[in-house]
């Protein structure tokens, strides 16, 4: 329960940390900027948005056509450089009229008349009839949009305000003081107008989009958004924006809320996430959507007029909505996107936009409470862990639930929802950490001490559960009942006299690993070597139920094995020993016991001064074994006993009664 609780707080304090830092940051930011978390986490985003994009999911109602190098090259002999006179346009838009589109949204800025004096089809044509001619067919198709620009920062006045276009939506909108419209007649052709501002992250991609801006009280919606409102037939009526979502008809388009720094200060708007389908590259086989070059459509168009079967018929636009822009490199309307290769023109931009709006599929961020409890629930899983089990496993652990926790993540992305998952791993490294460093710093310091204390002094087994547990020692100090055990060499003065010094160190090792094997093997603890004298406790530092009867146990077996050891001593020449043993159990106080420097477990108490006296007594006695009337009582084997009397020790005014122990037998006697 210490170490899972000790797992839980340190849990807390990473979650707490995590979001502590998240919060500064943010305001550190003013919410304008980008902090480290925020930047990790995109990083992630768009390994998401790379894992999970499908061309294959993409409508099919959509299609492309790129202005590209290889159309600039083919009409540059006959039209000139581009810009292009809008007469090129107006055959574009003739040509698509006859496939019967749904709508064509031309990402093409038309803004201003045309002065130009250009020869085209071997006749000299004015700016003025070429823009004419542009206004003529946008008017008959009667389905086109245009670009109005807004990516310009000017100031109020410069251009007149955008046509109403009866948007009401409040005072969450990007607000820019001028918007270029499409020249007078071209404007009021148009079916509608989109805007083209696309803001960036601060780490460069786009991910969002800002689906309406305001002008002087007007409203706009991108050209990507006013193309599916429009295919999809919503009513400017019908377009509402609250607090979390911009409702389109019957569909609701999840956004945030935005800080921006721009030269007419501080905005906050709000702005929507961008679902891709998938990328643009020249060398990709699979795209999101159909494209084709803007000169091969021109040229299918001439022959059409000429009576020829087209290379490209017009059919295939029927109930497409077309977006018509540039791609090519020269002309510089591409986006840094998730997508690790390659810039996304801008037209394939506004056809992701109308494509999460006609498939009312939508990117959104899971709320804060989701992001709470996912940080919270991995910091307390990965604390509690790296409390419990060994560093390496909760390493592997940790690895692991980050793992799934991304694989989870990952599968939610392709379903439209984004789930923070900087903050998650972070905490779990910290709670890993913090788990880890509480295993070395707090329980590895009581297994150093236990391994310190108790290496040498106990058997493998209790040694064992005391490095997994060293609560189990308790170290501090316990008032406890157990049983002492003092076993001293009779007569060894003599033989050490007598002995040349190796000889007796030789004898003393052999009878010492002996006797200690004797008391490992039946629970107890060697507790301390005084010159020939062995003290072993029973009981401690582990609960021990029948520590009596594994004390008067091991104290036969010290008898039995001194006989085979004097039986092997005599062959080599070497004087026999014998010993005195004395076993007392009452409560004694056992604990970690010395000076800062130097400390060790042992126990202490009247009842163990008791079980020394008794050994001694085994000199006037004549016995080898001899127990007190404590530790006879709570015998639960079979032993002959003789009793030797009641006996005043010193040091105590009270007779004890005392006991030798003879041998083992079926039942007490």
């Amino acid at each position: 329960m210490k170490k899972a609780a000790a797992g839980l707080a340190i849990g807390l304090a990473g979650a707490a940390l995590v979001l502590a830092l998240n919060a500064l940051f943010s305001a550190m930011a003013g919410g304008a900027g980008l902090t480290p978390l925020d930047a990790v986490e995109l990083k992630t985003y768009d390994w998401r948005m790379r894992q999970t994009a499908r061309p294959e999911t993409a409508r099919k109602d959509i299609a492309l056509v790129e202005i590209d190098e290889y159309s600039l090259r083919n009409l540059e002999t006959n039209v000139g450089r581009w810009p292009w006179p809008r007469l090129v346009h107006s055959f574009l838009i003739d040509y698509l009229r006859h496939g019967k589109p749904r709508a064509i949204a031309y990402d093409i800025n038309f803004a201003g008349a045309d002065n130009r004096r250009f020869e085209f089809g071997g006749e000299e044509w004015t700016g003025e009839q070429s823009d004419k001619a542009l206004v003529d067919a946008v008017r008959d198709a009667g389905n086109v949009i245009l670009l109005a620009d807004a990516t310009f920062e000017g100031r109020k006045g410069d251009a007149p305000p955008p046509p109403d276009a009866g948007y009401r939506l409040g005072g969450r909108v990007y607000d820019r003081h001028v918007i270029f419209t499409p020249f007078g007649d071209l404007a009021r052709a148009a079916a509608a107008l989109g805007h083209n501002l696309f803001v960036l992250d601060a780490d460069g991609p786009l991910r969002h989009t800002i689906p309406f801006v305001r002008s002087e009280g007007r409203y706009l919606p991108l050209l990507g958004a006013a193309a599916a409102l429009r295919a999809a037939g919503v009513a400017p009526s019908q377009v509402r924006l609250d607090r979390e979502a911009l409702t389109l008809g019957d569909r609701a388009m999840p956004v945030s809320l935005r800080r921006l720094d721009t030269s007419q200060g501080t905005q906050e708007h709000v702005w929507a996430l961008i679902d891709f389908r998938g990328q643009w590259l020249e060398d990709l086989k699979t795209r999101p959507y159909p494209h084709y070059s803007f000169f091969d459509l021109i040229y299918s168009n001439e022959q059409i007029l000429a009576g020829v079967k087209p290379n490209v018929d017009p059919s295939v636009f029927r109930d497409k909505i077309v977006f018509v822009g540039v791609n090519a490199a020269s002309l510089f309307d591409a986006f840094e996107t998730p997508f690790a290769r390659g810039r996304m023109p801008g037209i394939q931009i506004h056809a992701a936009v109308a494509d999460d709006i006609l498939s009312n599929r939508f990117m959104r961020p899971a709320g804060t409470g989701v992001r709470l409890f996912i940080v919270l629930l991995c910091a307390l899983s990965v604390g509690a862990i790296a409390t419990l089990v060994p560093a390496w496993y909760a390493t592997a652990a940790t690895i692991a639930l980050a793992a799934a926790l991304a694989w989870i993540a990952t599968i939610a992305f392709g379903n439209g929802l984004w789930i923070n998952l900087s903050q998650p791993v972070l905490v779990m490294s910290l709670a890993l950490f913090g788990g880890v460093s509480y295993q070395y710093f707090v329980e590895g310091r009581e297994k150093r001490q236990v391994k310190r204390l108790f290496g040498r002094y106990v058997s493998k087994d209790i040694y064992d559960q005391l490095v997994a547990n060293p609560g189990l020692a308790r170290l501090g100090g316990q008032r406890r009942e157990m049983t002492v055990l003092f076993s001293d060499i009779r007569g060894f003065t003599t033989v050490s006299e007598s002995g040349e010094p190796e000889d007796v160190v030789a004898v003393l090792n052999a009878y010492f690993t002996r006797m200690v094997d004797i008391v490992f093997k039946h629970g107890g603890t060697l507790d301390k070597f005084v010159g020939d004298m062995v003290m072993a406790l029973f009981g401690a530092p582990l609960d021990d139920p029948d520590h009596a009867d594994h004390a008067v146990e091991a104290a036969l077996e010290m008898i039995e094995e001194l006989q085979r050891l004097n039986a092997e001593w005599q062959t080599e020449g070497r004087p026999a020993l014998d010993i005195g043993i004395g076993i007392n159990t009452g409560p004694m106080i056992a604990g970690n016991i010395g000076s800062e420097a130097i400390m060790s477990y042992t126990a202490i108490g009247d009842a163990v001064n008791l079980g020394s006296r008794l050994e001694s007594l085994n000199k006037n006695y004549g016995t080898r074994i001899i127990i007190s009337e404590a530790t006879r009582s709570r015998l639960k084997g079979g032993y002959t006993f003789r009793p030797l009397g009641d006996v005043v020790v010193k040091g105590k005014t009270r007779a004890v009664p005392i006991f030798e122990v003879v041998a083992r037998s079926e039942a007490p006697v």
